[in-house]
């Protein structure tokens, strides 16, 4: 429990830096309660739907393709943050 919360809070203050970065850049500081919210109600869908399709996964014991979602989520997830990231260096240049 302390390494998940350890790594927790190493991971969410990146992620709020580079929301924070990406909104300020592309939107402008008006913007950006708004993209604040946009991104964090849609965590919160993700955090409430994923259990319910991976939860029908384990109670079927296929947890080869409860894995395999994580990996692509994650992979997903990664892609996301270096576009953002990318397009974000790209536009202060």
């Amino acid at each position: 429990m302390a390494a998940t919360g350890f790594f927790a809070g190493i991971a969410v203050p990146s992620r709020d830096l580079l929301i924070r970065r990406a909104a300020m850049s592309r939107f402008g500081q008006a913007a950006f309660g708004r993209v604040y919210g946009f991104v964090y109600a849609g965590a919160d869908v993700g955090l409430a739907l994923v259990p319910l399709a991976f939860g029908g996964f384990m109670d079927g014991r296929r947890f080869a393709e409860v894995f395999a979602g994580i990996a692509l989520l994650q992979a997903l997830a990664i892609a996301a943050a270096l576009r953002v990231g990318g397009s974000e260096t790209q536009t202060a240049a």
